[in-house]
């Protein structure tokens, strides 16, 4: 995604100019006191990691949607991997056809979702995708092959209105959404995904119309989640190959597409001290001196 690289450019340079701080070594001791102090440290440590909770939010892309029997959240679905992964617990929240509005009015108004967020240790975000699809879907006569519909130059016009609605619903509504996350967990990393088009290259309309419209949101979402010193899990390169990403004639991850959104999951995880400090003023003006110091280069 374009507007993501450069951001991640200049928090690794960040990050490589840092100081480094040296551990110091305590395995020399001569009565072994260090040595079980430092293994009890590290049993605590896992016994808190084993303690560590994810929230999932989200809509059926979290869920699973068609991975199971759709009654509740599939252990398929990309939240269960990742945690399973980290050694955490998960608790899945997505809900099929949530837009952004849907989730943002839940955090408001679910106490126990509120509950669950200020007690984890981890927050997944992966919302947008309904606030795009619905419009589209609702133009096609039900049973269609989206694949075999053209639309009319009205309709088409009328669309192209009504995903630009989508997504400054999506940016209004994350910045929301984010701004609540960290209101009712300070301490919580809150990692949120961008959105990938499920639409095949085959099928010509229907995918160049979907990938005007999720560049746009998710240049709207990589705002919103640096504004708020958030990681962004990457799923628009990561789920690109929609014949086995996707499910057939459907918009939802294959197995192997939720196990592809958890390891982007694990990434964005890793960058989030890099997001995090990007967050503050130190951290812009070293990203803008930076900048300034490759733009005098003529190297970027």
């Amino acid at each position: 995604m374009p507007a993501l690289g450069p951001w991640l450019t200049a928090l690794g340079a960040m990050v490589l100019t840092s100081p480094l701080v040296v551990q110091p070594d305590v395995s020399s001791s001569s009565n072994g006191t260090a040595d079980i102090q430092v293994a009890r440290e590290a049993r605590a440590a896992l016994a808190s990691q084993r303690s560590h909770v994810l929230v999932a939010l989200g809509d059926s892309i979290t869920f699973g949607y068609n991975l199971g029997n759709n009654e509740k959240p599939s252990p398929l679905a990309f939240p269960y991997l990742f945690a399973k992964k980290e050694g955490w617990r998960a608790i899945d929240l997505g809900v099929p056809g949530w837009t952004s509005g849907d989730l943002l009015r839940a955090l408001t108004t679910d106490a126990a979702m509120r509950s669950d967020v200020a007690a984890a240790q981890v927050v997944t975000v992966d919302i947008g995708s309904n606030d795009l699809l619905l419009p589209a879907l609702a133009m096609l006569p039900k049973g269609a092959d989206w694949a075999r519909v053209t639309p009319t130059s009205s309709q088409a016009a009328r669309l192209s209105s009504e995903l630009a609605r989508g997504v400054q619903d999506v940016r209004s509504n994350l910045a929301s959404i984010l701004g609540l996350l960290h209101r009712y967990n300070p301490r919580a990393t809150v990692i949120v995904y961008d959105l990938y088009n499920p639409f095949p290259a085959s099928d010509p309309w229907l995918h160049q119309t979907a990938e005007a419209a999720i560049v746009a949101a998710n240049a709207a979402i990589v705002a919103d989640a640096v504004s708020a010193g958030d990681p962004v899990a990457d799923a628009y390169d990561t789920l690109t190959q929609p014949a086995v990403d996707i499910l057939p004639h459907d918009v939802h991850p294959t197995a192997l597409g939720q196990r592809l959104l958890a390891e982007a999951g694990e990434q964005a995880l890793a960058m989030a001290p890099m997001f995090q400090a990007a967050a503050t003023p130190q951290g812009q003006n070293a990203i803008l001196q930076w900048l300034g110091d490759q733009l005098a280069a003529g190297t970027w």
